[in-house]
């Protein structure tokens, strides 16, 4: 096993000294390529024309040496290979270059190419790399661009190479090109530096002694390899840790065995997880149930409209039975809608439609309805003080959520009780409920009943929890929803025998408290109005609904069908869109109304849930369909008092803006 262990190690550094030299050979073939697609550029320059301008060609060359100063010399050669012109200037004009053969290279291939490493007349080592000089696919001289090899010992240095290993490079004539030691080893022969005799891969000695692990790899289309040398000491080092390996094993039984303990927990915890499974398909099952119930609810309505519907057709004449069938279906629709309020209640996590609510107001208007949710056997009393703060929540999910409590409080004292809600400000919401911070409003709903079990009390929010009682629901999973998009929380105590409290903590609303709007019945319908809504059924619906009361009543089945007729009818004063329409969607046209009538008021109408509160980030306000027309008085009244109509003032009955 030691052995084993010890094989695999060093097969692990012997591939990671290939991966080592294969990453330097990389790098520096980019950096080569990168000199020659530099070069290239300065040949095709226009300033290279002949006959070359030696001015023009010292001003490029001394920009280009600024930003790369390791280029020694640049030169342009003639086909024979004598420097024309050399920059900076020098005393080599009419000189033939050192390396002819690279030289010659490009002249006959009319291809780039780099050259071996050179030393100079001053005993400076360098390198070439050359590219051709062509004006109408003819040769007409040769680009090169003498460099030190510094630029390619920083190369070396700069990849993660560690300090203990060495590398070098080396040209098509074994000579030293740029290495990991003494730079002033570079133009002379590479066993100055290493000696490696190996093709790709084997063993190799530094110029001390010291024995290496040499990986070699080759660059492309240039005759330069690049080595990589792992110390030798350091390969053989691992067979140190073989006399570790023994009090290795002598620990094994202990991990084992405390392997065979983490397992089991594993298995317990897998085991968990399939019951909570089972769990959550239980509650999917619940969920369908609910489905199906909403649907049963919806064809009840449906039935009523049907038959009305039916009744209006048969006896129009008969003005009795036509009032009494319309005050049917007026009724269905109020049904209808607190139905999918409920509903939507449940998954909603948004505090889209929040608003200041005084809770000395609004408490004791809902109390009766309270009352009727529990039965004639419970007491209910509400003590609320006088200077108890304004809330900021959404008032139709804070009734649903007293609701749901007192229903659940109900179902808690089947033989009677008494059903306390009270409320107290509280100036630090961290001192009695974690996560929380600043002022809320603690509403509470206790009761006198028989209580909820320890074990049960961590999960009685979770939907279609089941009780020890064999209730379940979605009630206080609203109520939970409720409190956390409210950005408040829940908590519930509770004594078996005794009852519970359920504690809803709310943030203190920061609005002051507004003045009553004036009677509706005072304001004005706007003379002209717009309505925008891409479903012909509800576009004549709204139509008909508004025709009692404007005079003049333009509509549109698109945004941009209705940004033409606002062209076309400046005196258009208000605009009532619906949002989900193809393409131009209510909220895009609202956008673009604020670009070109920003004093135009728009309102905006809508079934879904999640796009009321995208048009109220809008300060737009936002009826809920189906809608009445107080509810859409109030939405515009609710635009034409915004001054700015990013601000506007909360009103009921429509989606307002915080």
């Amino acid at each position: 096993m030691g052995r084993y262990f010890i094989q695999e190690r060093q097969h692990f550094l012997d591939s990671e000294v290939q991966s080592k030299a294969q990453l330097l050979a990389n790098a520096l073939q980019r950096e080569l390529e990168s000199q020659i697609k530099l070069l290239t550029i300065i040949a095709e320059s226009p300033r290279l024309d002949p006959p070359i301008s030696v001015p023009a060609f010292s001003e490029i060359v001394r920009r280009l040496r600024d930003r790369v100063p390791e280029w020694e010399q640049v030169r342009v050669t003639n086909a024979e290979g004598v420097i024309v012109i050399s920059m900076p200037s020098g005393d080599d004009k009419g000189q033939q270059v050192t390396d002819t053969a690279s030289h010659n290279h490009v002249v006959k291939t009319g291809h780039p190419t780099v050259g071996n490493v050179m030393l100079g007349p001053k005993g400076r080592a360098a390198f070439a790399v050359r590219v051709p000089i062509e004006r109408k696919d003819k040769l007409r001289a040769v680009l090169s661009v003498v460099i030190r090899p510094a630029i390619l010992t920083n190369l070396l240095h700069a990849n993660g190479l560690p300090s203990t290993w060495s590398a070098w490079v080396v040209d098509g004539q074994d000579r030293l090109v740029a290495s990991t030691g003494n730079p002033n080893l570079a133009g002379g022969e590479a066993a100055m530096f290493a000696n490696f005799n190996g093709s790709d891969f084997g063993r190799g000695e530094m110029k001390d002694g010291s024995e290496l692990r040499v990986a070699q790899a080759s660059l492309k289309d240039v005759p330069w390899r690049v080595r990589v040398g792992l110390p030798l000491a350091e390969y053989q080092a691992l067979s140190r840790k073989a006399s570790l390996l023994f009090i290795g094993a002598s620990c094994l039984t202990l991990l084992l065995a405390a392997s065979a303990v983490y397992l089991f927990l594993r298995e317990v915890r897998a085991r968990n997880r399939e019951l909570e499974s089972i769990a959550n398909w239980q509650r999917m099952d619940a969920l369908g149930k609910l489905t199906g119930q909403a649907a049963h609810e919806f064809n009840n309505l449906l039935m009523v409209f049907q038959s009305g519907v039916e009744g209006i057709k048969r006896r129009r004449d008969d003005e009795q039975r036509v009032s009494k069938m319309l005050a049917h279906m007026t009724d269905g629709i109020a049904r209808g809608k607190a139905v999918t309020q409920r509903l939507l209640s449940f998954s909603r996590r948004s505090n889209q439609g929040a608003e200041r609510i005084d809770l000395d107001l609004k408490l004791p208007e809902i109390v009766p309805l309270l009352r009727q949710a529990a039965n004639d056997s419970l007491v209910v009393t509400l003590e609320i003080p006088a200077d108890i703060w304004s809330v900021h929540a959404d008032p139709a999910g804070l009734e649903i959520a007293l609701i749901n409590l007192v229903t659940n409080a109900k179902d808690a004292m089947p033989n009677g009780g008494e059903i306390r809600i009270s409320a107290r400000n509280v100036k630090e919401a961290g001192l009695e409920e974690p996560g929380l911070s600043g002022e809320v409003v603690a509403l509470a709903v206790a009761d006198t009943g028989k209580g909820i079990a320890q074990d049960d009390l961590r999960r009685v929010f979770e939907p279609f929890f089941t009780g020890k009682d064999g209730r379940s629901g979605l009630g206080l999973t609203q109520v939970h929803s409720f409190a956390k998009g409210s950005g408040g929380s829940v908590r519930v105590a509770s004594l078996v025998g005794r009852g519970s409290a359920f504690t809803l903590f709310l943030p203190r609303s920061k609005e002051e408290r507004q003045q009553q709007i004036q009677d509706r019945s005072a304001q004005q319908f706007p003379r002209s109005i717009l309505i925008v809504d891409d479903t012909p059924e509800s576009l004549e619906s709204v139509r008909m609904l508004l025709e009692p009361h404007i005079s003049n009543i333009l509509v549109a089945s698109s945004g941009d069908e209705a940004l033409n007729r606002l062209q076309h009818s400046p005196d258009v004063e208000m605009v009532l869109s619906d949002i989900m329409m193809p393409g131009m969607s209510g909220i895009d046209l609202a956008s673009r109304l604020d670009d070109m009538k920003p004093k135009l008021p728009v309102v905006l109408m809508t079934g879904y849930s999640d796009k009321m509160e995208q048009g109220a980030d809008l300060g737009r306000p936002v009826v809920a369909k189906p809608f009445t027309i107080e509810a859409l008085i109030d939405g515009f009244v609710q635009a034409r008092q915004a001054a700015d109509l990013n601000n506007v003032v909360p009103f009921n009955g429509a989606a307002k803006a915080p």
